[in-house]
């Protein structure tokens, strides 16, 4: 039966392998005693070869999947449009976002924005 990691359990992982040095065989008997799911080297593999953007990213740990945003650069503007209006207390609903972001993309380069579509999906 195959079962996933969340991302708080692969970071758990990629520290302890920096934590010393620790073969993948003992990083796969660790993992398993300590998750309490048999899992399999291949996935430790992967989780390694994963490890810098795992550790060097600001994902939600309870999620499973990182999808990369399709386009950061009107997200960061975006975002910080956000956290203005948060301080200055006014209450932002999602079509007052999706409404911004359509007016904040006229600045962002077009081909960052390959056919971008701003819907519910996407906040």
């Amino acid at each position: 039966m195959r079962s996933e990691f969340s991302m708080a359990k692969r970071i758990q992982i990629c520290c302890h392998h920096e934590g010393g040095r620790i073969t993948n065989k003992a990083l796969y008997l660790w993992a398993s005693e300590k998750l309490g799911k048999p899992i399999s080297k291949m996935t430790i593999s992967r989780i390694l070869i994963r490890k810098i953007k795992l550790l060097g990213s600001d994902v939600d740990s309870n999620k499973k999947h990182y999808k990369k945003p399709e386009c950061p650069n009107l997200e960061s503007i975006l975002y910080s449009w956000f956290l203005t209006m948060q301080e200055a207390n006014v209450t932002i609903s999602d079509a007052m976002l999706i409404a911004k972001a359509k007016m904040l993309s006229n600045s962002v380069p077009r081909e960052s924005m390959k056919e971008f579509k701003f819907s519910n999906g996407w906040l």
